[in-house]
C-alpha cells in the first residue's frame, strides 16, 4: 500500500537527519540496526532511511565540481546570513536545476540539487548546519512530498546518477 503525505514527510525528515549525522553518529548507526524506530502507522518495514541518505550523498558529491553549483552556494551563503534560509535554499535548488538534463525527472532534480547544496553548505560552513537542515526538509516537503507519494514513498524512489 502507498505511504501517506504524512508518512512521506516523517520519511523526508528522517532521510534529512540521516544525511546531516556528524560522524560519530554515523559509526554508531550499525550498533542501533537492531533497535526498532518510532514510525507513523503504515510505514513500510523496508523504508532505511540511512540506506536512501547514502545513495543521495554519492550523487550529490558529483554536483561539487559545478560552476553553477559554486555560485549557487555563494548566493545561498550569503543569503543564510540574512535569515533568509528558506528562499535562498529554495532560489539556489531552482538555479542548480536548471543545469540538469531534461531526462530526469523534474522531481529527482530538485532532489538531486537540495540534497547536494545541503551537503556541501553542510561540510563547507558547519555553523549553518541546522539552519539548511531545516531549509531542507522544508524545500522537499513542500516540493517533492507528493511525488514522492504517488512512487510509492521514499524506498520506492530510483536514486541513481
Amino acid at each position: 500500500m502507498a505511504p501517506t503525505e504524512n508518512i512521506v514527510e516523517w520519511q523526508t525528515n528522517e532521510i534529512i537527519r540521516s544525511l546531516f549525522e556528524d560522524e560519530n553518529d554515523v559509526k554508531s548507526r550499525t550498533l542501533d540496526a537492531c533497535m526498532e524506530t518510532d514510525s507513523p502507522a503504515g510505514s513500510s518495514d523496508d523504508f532505511d532511511p540511512v540506506v536512501i541518505a547514502d545513495k543521495l550523498r554519492q550523487v550529490a558529491d558529483g554536483l561539487n565540481d559545478n560552476v553553477k553549483f559554486k555560485a549557487a552556494l555563494s548566493d545561498l551563503k550569503k543569503a543564510v546570513a540574512q535569515e533568509a534560509a528558506e528562499a535562498a535554499f529554495s532560489n539556489s535548488v531552482e538555479a542548480l536545476c536548471q543545469t540538469q538534463s531534461a531526462e530526469v525527472a523534474p522531481e529527482m532534480q530538485l532532489i538531486k540539487a537540495s540534497v547536494a547544496l545541503g551537503l556541501y553548505v553542510m561540510k563547507s560552513s558547519p555553523d549553518l548546519k541546522n539552519t539548511v537542515q531545516r531549509a531542507m526538509m522544508s524545500f522537499l516537503n513542500r516540493r517533492v512530498r507528493t511525488w514522492v507519494t504517488q512512487q510509492g514513498g521514499w524506498d520506492k524512489v530510483n536514486i541513481q546518477d
